[in-house]
C-alpha cells in the first residue's frame, strides 16, 4: 500500500511438503540444495534468490501448496477468519475492519459482513450498503465454479462493501478514462474493466499474481475471455505491484494468514520476484 520500499519479512517456521518431489522433476543444476523438512522464511526467500523466469514461476508455485490436505475447504469459517482478525486492523484504536474498495473503516469485531454496515453514504458512490460488508474475490468465483481451495483462499479475499463488490462483478482490473461508478476513495468502473483506488492498486497486484501462480493449472478461466482478464492485464499488475508495495498491514495480513491457512504470499514476502519472473511467463500459462 505504502511507498515505503520493499519489506524483509520476520523469521517464521512452515512445512513445505511438495517441495521435494518438485526439486526432483528439475534438473541438478536448476535449483539450489533442498530446503529441510520445516522451512524458515529467510531461507525460503533465498532459495527464490538463485532462480528466475519459469523456474522461478514453478518453485513459487510449489512453495504456495498448501502444507495439510484439506486446508481451505471451509469459505464460512474463512470469511469469519477475515472479518474478526485478518482484516480487523481497528479504528481509531477500536476493533474494526476497512472496506477494500471504499477505504472506510466500519468500527466492529464481529465475524459476519453483515456486523460493518455503512454509515450513511460513507464512500461516496450514491449507495448506503446497510447490509454491511461482503468478501471480494479478485479473481472472480465464476472463473473457478466457487471450488475450493480457490473459494476460501484469503490471500485472495477482501471485506467490501456489497455495492462495490456488486459493480466490480467479474469485471478485468484495468485503469479507466471515463467512470460511470465511483467511490470518492477513487475506485472506478467504467468501459476498460474496475480500477482499485491507489491505496490497494498494489494489494490487487498481488492478490492476482498469487492466485495465478498457486491455481494456473486448475480450471480457474471457465467462461473468461482469458486474453482480456489475464494476459493483457499482467503488465498492469506488475506496474501496479512496483508503484504500491506493501504496507505494515498488508504484511501483517500475510502472517495471519499463514497462521490460519498455512501458506504465504510471496509477492508480500518480497515484491521483487513479480519481476523476476517477468510478464512473458505469466502470460505463457
Amino acid at each position: 500500500m505504502s511507498a515505503a520500499g520493499f519489506w524483509s519479512p520476520a523469521v517464521s517456521a512452515q512445512s513445505l511438503p511438495t517441495f521435494e518431489n518438485f526439486l526432483a522433476a528439475l534438473p541438478a543444476q536448476a535449483v539450489p540444495a533442498p530446503l529441510p523438512p520445516y522451512r524458515v522464511q529467510p531461507q525460503y526467500l533465498a532459495q527464490a534468490a538463485s532462480l528466475t523466469g519459469e523456474r522461478l514461476f514453478q518453485y513459487l508455485h510449489a512453495a504456495t501448496d498448501y502444507p495439510t490436505a484439506g486446508t481451505g475447504t471451509d469459505y464460512l469459517k474463512a470469511k469469519k477468519y477475515m472479518f474478526s482478525v485478518a482484516d480487523n486492523t481497528g479504528c481509531g484504536g477500536r476493533p474494526g475492519v476497512v472496506a477494500f474498495y471504499s477505504q472506510v473503516c466500519v468500527p466492529g469485531s464481529g465475524e459476519h459482513g453483515g456486523s460493518y454496515k455503512e454509515s450513511g453514504d460513507a464512500n461516496g458512490d450514491g449507495y448506503y450498503d446497510s447490509d454491511g460488508m461482503n468478501a471480494e474475490h479478485t479473481w472472480p468465483q465464476g472463473y473457478f465454479n466457487k471450488a475450493a481451495p480457490m473459494k476460501s483462499d484469503l490471500h485472495h479475499l477482501f471485506p467490501t462493501f456489497i455495492m462495490v463488490n456488486g459493480k466490480r462483478g467479474n469485471e478485468p482490473f484495468g485503469e479507466v478514462s471515463a467512470p460511470d461508478y465511483a467511490t470518492l476513495s477513487g475506485s472506478r468502473l467504467g468501459y476498460e474493466g474496475f480500477e482499485p483506488c491507489d491505496a490497494v492498486k498494489g494489494d490487487v497486484a498481488r492478490a492476482m499474481l498469487y492466485f495465478f501462480t498457486r491455481y494456473h493449472d486448475r480450471d480457474i478461466r471457465d467462461g473468461m475471455d482469458y486474453g482480456n482478464f489475464w494476459t493483457s492485464r499482467v503488465g498492469l499488475f506488475l506496474e501496479w505491484n512496483r508503484q504500491d508495495p506493501p504496507d505494515a498491514d498488508e504484511r501483517r495480513r500475510n502472517d495471519l494468514i499463514e497462521a490460519f491457512q498455512g501458506n504465504r504470499n510471496p509477492f508480500v514476502d518480497d515484491p521483487r520476484l513479480a519481476e523476476k519472473i517477468g510478464a512473458k511467463v505469466f502470460q505463457s500459462h
